[in-house]
């Protein structure tokens, strides 16, 4: 009862080997996140995150807004790759009014959807007294 059992090291390969998949991680991740990090330029709006599309629409109607100029608008809205450029708006309005988002960016929204040619009752009462 009183064996001593020695405790056996591993191979040195394997030491070897474990180090080198630790260094060799910790290398990977200095050269990729510090040294060389991935940047992306010139990225269409169709690759943005979902937040950052809406963003985009709500500066894609803002500008609408001001400047009146639809075929700028429908261009800036076909780059989201979307089917019909009037879909992502009134998605928006939508999930904006069910939210409770403000007021002044589903109107922008709603005018920009009706001059896309969208008649959506959910729309209505935000164009009204508008032109």
């Amino acid at each position: 009862m009183g064996h001593n059992r020695m405790r056996q090291r591993p191979p040195s390969w394997f030491r070897q080997a474990v180090i080198g998949v630790a260094l060799g991680l910790a290398l990977g991740f200095a050269v990729g996140w510090w040294l060389w990090p991935v940047t992306y330029t010139n990225t269409s709006p169709a690759a943005l995150r979902e937040d950052y599309r809406d963003d985009y629409i709500l500066m894609v109607a803002a500008a609408y807004d001001v400047e009146g100029n639809l075929q700028e608008a429908r261009a800036r809205l076909e780059q989201l790759n979307s089917d019909e450029p009037a879909a992502p708006v009134r998605g928006l309005a939508e999930r904006l009014i069910e939210g409770g988002g403000q007021e002044e960016d589903i109107t922008r929204l709603a005018r920009l959807a009706r001059a896309l040619g969208v008649a959506d009752p959910l729309l209505t009462p935000y164009l009204e007294g508008q032109p």
